[in-house]
């Protein structure tokens, strides 16, 4: 999670849904944003409260955290995250990892399964196996902060930035840059074929995008919109 803790505002990055162009519009935006874990942005929203808790004096102090030396860290005021279409997220993150120059190899078995296997055995290990957490569970949907919780659509970010922007009341908001972006077509159709019965998998293992999640990805608090 990506925390600013100037003006309590907080941004929680699931893969490939735009988040490391969001990352550099949140630095842009609130200079004092720090990740609360270095070099891991994909930080679940529950675990990144527990810890800012614990650095506000309820718990144990966690040393990486970028405030460990001022026990003055209070829970955001509001989180912002992304939701997008499940299966078009774990086509990206598939190709994402297939063509990643990794420092030194990655033995765990799903990202092996999109460096070196197949697109199936790399969504039975996402689905099947649950190693890709579901949004609701990334979110802490209906957790402490989900009423803080503020879920934008990754088709439409062009749009719900400047919205934020002005609910944030940034005077000059930055302009949201497409960073860490595929360039050209995806053709997703050769996937869902590749994908077969296990399509039925990924509508299941993420339901809740798709009966509540896609709704509430509009700009609006979670708790209005639910």
């Amino acid at each position: 999670m990506l925390y600013s803790r100037a003006s309590g505002v907080a941004f929680a990055h699931y893969p490939k849904t735009g988040g490391t162009s969001l990352q550099h519009w949140f630095r842009r935006a609130f200079p004092d944003a720090r990740l609360l874990v270095p070099d891991n942005p994909h930080l679940p929203v529950r675990t990144a409260l527990e810890m800012i808790a614990a650095n506000h004096g309820h718990g144990p102090r966690r040393p990486w955290l970028p405030w460990a030396a001022v026990r003055q860290t209070p829970a955001p005021r509001l989180i912002v995250g992304v939701l997008r279409e499940p299966f078009a997220m774990l086509v990206s993150l598939f190709e994402y990892w297939r063509d990643f120059p990794f420092a030194v190899e990655p033995t765990a078995a799903f990202i092996r399964a999109a460096r070196v296997g197949t697109f199936v055995e790399f969504v039975r290990l996402a689905v099947v196996d649950g190693q890709l957490p579901t949004y609701e569970s990334f979110f802490d949907a209906g957790g402490p902060a989900w009423p803080r919780t503020r879920l934008l659509d990754f088709q439409s970010l062009e749009v719900a930035m400047p919205a934020l922007a002005h609910d944030l009341r940034l005077r000059q908001p930055p302009t949201l840059e497409h960073r860490n972006a595929h360039c050209g077509t995806r053709d997703l159709d050769a996937y869902r074929d590749a994908a077969g019965s296990l399509m039925e998998r990924v509508h299941a293992y993420f339901g809740w995008y798709y009966t509540h999640g896609a709704g509430l990805a509009g700009g609006t608090m979670a708790s209005r919109a639910a």
